[in-house]
């Protein structure tokens, strides 16, 4: 059986749903001209959805369009190990956007909090999402006494750095990102074999994504302590994370 699609004189297409995802949650709107879509900054700049070029998981890290931000897909649950060369949900970022959001001098832009009693500094945008993540922890480490030494120390928030290794903005540099503590996280740089590891608990890291957090050990090169405010991707593209989207302010979390 055909079936022919078509618009009627004077209606726009709607736009990919990634797209229209990614509009609700940051500085760019969806615009379609001679059949293709882009995401459109506030200045004017047009990132393509989709600039039809076949790439490898580097050069989606180097040069992506919107469409490789949703490449990989994320998915929450139980805590299995990642043995899928590359599988890193989420570590592709288009640097634009994120500028646009988050301001061209993030830093100014920054707030102190206290998150379980431990001063961070981050985005003032993801000041509500990360309060109700510390809510989330506070009755789980109340539940759980195990949790409390993964929810003791910090080690950052807020930096004005490059991701290691590499050139690419780092997520820490927008302050939409925080680390637990070295000594209770694993990294895939600090490990000779590369072997996928973790210590971090399950509750840890449901009360963080419940909230549109991502997390670093859902990544081949795993980064256990890192949390890292993604909303965009807990799909069929931007599902609302599970807890309440209404903003609680910015007293000390």
């Amino acid at each position: 059986m055909l079936v022919l699609l078509w618009l009627a004189e004077g209606e726009s297409p709607r736009p990919p749903p990634e797209l229209d995802c990614l509009a609700r949650h940051y500085a760019v709107r969806a615009a379609y001209e001679n059949g293709a879509w882009f995401a459109e900054l506030p200045d004017g700049r047009r990132v393509p959805f989709d600039d039809g070029r076949s790439k490898t998981f580097d050069e989606r890290l180097a040069a992506p369009d919107v469409q490789d931000m949703f490449a990989i897909p994320y998915r929450t649950g139980a805590i299995r190990p990642v043995e899928t060369e590359n599988q890193d949900p989420g570590r592709v970022r288009v640097e634009a956007i994120f500028a646009a959001t988050y301001g061209p001098r993030p830093a100014s832009r920054q707030i102190r909090l206290r998150f379980l009693g431990i001063p961070v500094r981050v985005h003032r945008k993801i000041a509500p999402a990360l309060e109700r993540v510390a809510a989330r922890l506070a009755r789980a480490r109340q539940r759980d006494a195990s949790l409390a030494p993964f929810l003791r120390r910090l080690s950052g928030g807020f930096a004005a750095r490059k991701i290691a290794g590499t050139e690419r903005t780092s997520a820490h540099a927008y302050g939409i990102a925080i680390d637990l503590h070295t000594s209770v996280s694993d990294y895939w740089r600090w490990d000779k074999d590369k072997k996928w590891r973790n210590r971090i608990p399950q509750a840890i890291v449901d009360a963080f994504e419940a909230e549109g957090f991502i997390w670093g050990g859902r990544w081949y090169h795993y980064d256990t302590m890192h949390f890292e405010y993604r909303p965009e991707l807990f799909g069929p593209p931007c599902r609302e994370p599970t807890g309440s989207r209404r903003p609680l302010g910015n007293r000390g979390i």
